[in-house]
């Protein structure tokens, strides 16, 4: 990203904007050098200016700092007798650092001093220091007191401001200030090419009146003398003002509100001695995001540092992660919208943690922005223990994702309740490559016995398909067999996703699914916090018999919402103003909605994946739900076809088969598990599919 392409604006005023937020951080994240001239020189000064420096290092960025030594009277009456100047500033800076260090001998300094001393080290801040060639004017308490900034970026274009502000905490957090900006291509009276100028003279101790020294090396030295290998043993940043940090720092731990539960230590241990990789196949609402919160506490207490990756499927599960991993005093990055929005605030952590100045790194993304190069280029920057959690891991096996799989990840947990990919047997073999065996499982049945998810009864209902709607379904099916035929099953194939797709859906949008509905709502009574999964196709007449006939207070949940409705409609589901939910797919995964307490399956999936997600959705408890109730609609072909003689036999077998595992999978952990399966009996004996 070039500077053009940020919205900078031509004034920054402490009653209307953040100016370290608003302008510093995104300007320094898109350019690749920083020229600064300020006032004063304290420790504490070029700390935050060395703060910002990092957010661009990572572009090979470079800061040159010019700044005006504090002379005592004694420094003055060494001038005026015509002492070396560079002596005399050297003393000047040397006594400044031993007045911090002297003053506050606390860890606050001495983090601020290894700071600086890591990115001088590093040739990433090089500082000169600047005061009048009269020294009269000095006496008198004359300072170099300019304030002047330039940023500029590798494709040549350059932002310029000036204004009261000094590279000091009240500069940019305490006091009151206000800065004018000006670019480059919108600078019609040349003002950035002039300051470029006129900083150039400076640093090259051209300008009038003036005296530009290097920084003097005895100063460089003792700056560096606080160069240290165990960063990590301090928080460096506590020599910041919590202003200028992302929020106050605290070290991580398990939060004293949090008991891990017996099988969230067993799953702990089984990761552990796996070498701190593997899988963990936890049922939906079981304390997967603690289980994996807990286990970065404890590799980060063993490693001493570590950057923490966390990547999801979904936005709200970026969400849901971040309110979970603030319990535990982490800090983390959301790396899942505008590229602007994070990354450079990423690449400066990173920087940090590469210099062992920061402990921890906590990142925040979603698999679509993971897979994505800005992601991939950050990743490959990291120097370090590091580690990644994969939230529903089996999304990353798919051919787009686990080629972007990194190996900069020495530690590595897959979550999943179903981690076998559906019908991707080589997906599925890269996923166990790359993170590991499962180390740890605990069942559907294994979460309702230790009280994690509710009691279920399932009921299972069967719904004919019309003779036009099986005629479809037939002609699909002699499609796909002719792709198969052709090319074998090829995920990728287009077309066969797509006669895939619409058989699927001739199933899920049966018509006699309505009528059904229509006929057991009247006998069930009052519907209350009931969720109906539909197909794309039913969703509309599912709103229109609810809420028009039946006058049911209903809304849709579908992608056409915003994150902001969403969750305005979950508050509204949960509190009984809303008495059910017409959901599509964006309730299988991540989506907490506890208050269910009866669901409608109009629209079931084949994939295990995602009906044990949407049985885990409904499972989840809430206060004064004692048990949920499943009604699943089974399409099955008309009863004329029942004729094991008749060619269409067998693909009215198929499709009776292709329910059954699904059907088995509910009815197994149900309350009337004997009642259900007595109907699943029914329809296998009539299909000879008796071994399921």
């Amino acid at each position: 990203m070039s500077l053009r392409q940020l919205s900078i604006a031509f004034e920054y005023r402490s009653d209307q904007t953040n100016v370290v937020d608003d302008f510093y951080i995104p300007c320094l994240g898109a350019c690749s050098e920083y020229w600064r001239a300020v006032g004063f020189f304290t420790s504490n000064g070029l700390a935050l200016a060395a703060k910002g420096l990092s957010a661009f290092a990572s572009n090979n960025g470079k800061m040159r700092l010019v700044a005006s030594p504090l002379f005592e009277r004694e420094d003055i009456e060494s001038l005026r007798k015509g002492y070396l100047a560079r002596d005399v500033v050297e003393r000047a800076i040397l006594r400044q650092i031993d007045d911090d260090v002297s003053c506050d001998p606390s860890d606050i300094v001495q983090g601020r001093l290894e700071y600086l001393a890591a990115l001088i080290s590093n040739n990433c801040l090089d500082v000169k220091v600047a005061f009048p060639s009269d020294i009269r004017l000095v006496r008198n308490g004359a300072l170099y007191h300019e304030k002047i900034g330039i940023f500029l970026d590798s494709v040549g274009d350059a932002v310029a401001f000036t204004g009261s502000q000094n590279e000091t905490f009240g500069g940019l957090v305490g006091n009151f200030e206000s800065i004018d900006v000006y670019r480059s291509w919108d600078d019609p009276h040349k003002r950035v090419e002039r300051k470029k100028r006129n900083f150039e003279k400076l640093w090259d101790n051209l300008t009038p009146k003036l005296t530009v020294l290097e920084f003097p090396t005895a100063a460089r030295q003792k700056i560096l003398k606080f160069r240290t290998s165990h960063y990590h043993r301090r928080d460096p940043e506590s020599a910041l003002p919590n202003s200028i940090r992302e929020s106050p720092m605290k070290t991580p731990d398990l939060s004293p509100v949090i008991e891990l539960r017996d099988y969230q230590k067993e799953a702990l241990k089984a990761w552990f001695e796996n070498a701190s990789r593997g899988i963990l196949a936890m049922a939906t609402g079981s304390g997967k995001t603690i289980t994996a919160l807990a286990s970065t506490i404890r590799l980060m207490k063993e490693q001493g540092t570590l950057f923490v990756l966390v990547t999801c499927p979904f936005q709200h599960l970026v969400d849901q992660w971040d309110k979970e991993a603030r319990q535990f005093g982490f800090q983390p990055i959301l790396a899942y919208k505008a590229t602007s929005m994070w990354e450079s605030h990423l690449n400066s952590q990173i920087i940090e943690f590469n210099l062992g100045l920061r402990q921890v790194v906590f990142v925040i993304s979603t698999h679509a922005t993971f897979v994505m190069q800005p992601m991939q280029d950050a990743i490959a920057r990291i120097r370090g223990p590091a580690t990644f959690i994969a939230d529903e891991a089996h999304h990353l096996g798919a051919e787009s994702s686990r080629t972007r799989l990194s190996g900069k990840f020495n530690f590595r947990l897959g979550l999943s309740a179903t981690p076998e990919r559906w019908f991707d047997d080589l997906g599925t073999s890269e996923l166990l490559r790359y993170f590991g065996k499962t180390v740890f499982e605990f069942s559907l049945q294994d979460a309702i016995d230790k009280g994690c998810l509710c009691r279920y009864s399932y009921y299972p209902h069967l719904v004919e398909l019309s003779e036009d709607e099986f005629d479809q379904f037939r002609e699909q099916t002699m499609l796909i067999a002719r792709l198969v035929s052709k090319s074998g099953f090829n995920e990728n194939d287009k077309a066969l996703e797509s006669a895939l797709r619409r058989r699927a859906s001739i199933l899920n949008a049966a018509e006699g699914k309505i009528p059904f509905l229509r006929n057991h709502l009247h006998s069930v009574g009052e519907i209350d916090h009931c969720l109906f999964y539909c197909d794309p196709g039913q969703i509309e007449a599912v709103l229109d018999l609810l809420g028009n006939e039946l006058k049911v207070r209903v809304h849709r949940f579908t992608a056409r919402e915003s994150q902001k409705q969403r969750q305005s409609l979950l508050s509204d589901f949960a509190s009984g103003r809303l008495q059910g939910l017409v959901a599509m797919h964006c309730l299988d995964e991540g989506v907490d909605v506890p208050s269910t307490r009866m669901a409608f399956v109009l629209a079931s999936s084949s994939n295990p994946r995602e009906f044990i997600q949407r049985r885990g959705r409904i499972l989840r408890r809430a206060e004064g739900k004692e048990n949920a109730v499943v009604h699943d609609l089974i399409t099955i072909p008309p009863k004329e076809y029942y004729d094991d003689s008749s060619a269409a036999y067998t693909m009215e077998r198929k499709i009776i088969e292709r329910e059954l595992p699904r059907l088995a999978e509910f009815a197994q952990s149900a309350e009337n598990n004997f009642e259900a399966r007595d109907v699943i009996w029914n329809i296998a004996k009539n299909y000879n599919l008796l071994d399921y």
